[in-house]
């Protein structure tokens, strides 16, 4: 009655590796849809920081294509946010995690918590979820507790002569489908916090491609996330995982201009005083008394006519 349950997932990888060598690609519906918000100026290294958006739940599910497979599937989510400026992008991934499991020197038998982001290289159609194909490969951050991120490519390694994964920086034999980028394509800032039962990492990144198997966010995009628990044994393929989805960039909002004001020089006031002179003519004294003693000769003259009369 078990074997049903055995052969399943196996029968599930032959299909989908023969759907990719007929180019058939298979896609998972894209269900979510995280607004990616402009800000002028530097972008917040602390996921607590109040300029970042509300995060979105992306659900997460064991993933049972590749081996090994999980013993038992669990949903699980991770939330995630995003910010970009003028030359960089941010995306801050929250999940709860009930132990911190860091990845130590020495440490061998401990499998440390870890998260991925995979982009599509190509913007002309989704790739295969399962870390792409040789025609259309990924562009995968990968982030280990205790290790740090690496900048990733999948899918393109076999697909590639060696004279071009010499001039594209790659070793020359590839030796696995998941390779690392050279060093002048490792730009991945990461930042960590756990705190609370929780794990939140902070991705920073050029908005532009520095290497044609990267990524480039110009426009709007898409991405997948998966979620390693290091307590339960996951890495590799041990996995929780989820669809595309979609990343819109929100229009980049110019500061208003401040209106310039432009003092304009205060019009001197210049105030006409009009003294005005009031000239009294003033009679002198000697004047009045001669004018007194005529009118007094007058009258005595005017008196002796008239007796004589």
């Amino acid at each position: 009655m078990k074997r049903p349950q055995i052969l399943l997932p196996g029968v599930a990888l032959a299909v989908a590796v023969v759907l990719a060598a007929l180019g058939i690609v298979v896609v998972t519906a894209q269900e979510s849809l995280v607004t990616v918000k402009f800000v002028n100026g530097s972008l917040p290294l602390d996921p607590t920081a109040p300029a970042w958006p509300k995060p979105v739940d992306v659900p997460l599910s064991s993933q049972t294509l590749v081996y090994p497979l999980p013993a038992t599937t669990e949903s699980r989510a991770v939330s995630v946010a995003a910010m970009y400026n003028g030359t960089h992008i941010a995306f801050l991934l929250s999940w709860s995690d009930a132990t911190e499991d860091v990845l130590k020197p020495g440490g061998l038998d401990v499998f440390p918590d870890a998260v991925a982001i995979q982009f599509p290289v190509s913007r002309a159609q989704l790739p295969y979820i399962c870390m792409g194909t040789v025609d259309n490969p990924v562009n995968i951050i990968y982030w280990r507790a205790g290790v740090g991120a690496e900048n990733l490519v999948a899918g393109a390694g076999y697909g590639l002569h060696p004279q071009q994964r010499e001039a594209l920086g790659l070793q020359v034999t590839p030796t696995s489908p998941i390779e690392l980028l050279p060093a002048s394509a490792q730009v991945v800032e990461t930042y960590a916090v756990y705190r609370g039962g929780k794990w939140s990492v902070i991705f920073i990144r050029p908005l532009g491609s520095v290497h044609p198997l990267m990524a480039s966010f110009a426009e709007d995009f898409s991405a997948a996330f998966a979620v390693w628990d290091g307590a339960k044994g996951e890495r590799g393929g041990l996995k929780a995982t989820s669809g595309w989805v979609r990343f819109m960039l929100e229009k980049p909002v110019q500061p208003t201009p401040q209106p310039i004001t432009v003092p304009q020089p205060t019009p001197e006031t210049v105030t006409h005083t009009a003294t005005v002179t009031q000239v009294v003519e003033t009679t002198p004294t000697w004047a009045w008394v001669v004018i007194g003693v005529l009118i007094a000769l007058l009258a005595v003259v005017g008196g002796l006519a008239l007796r004589k009369k």
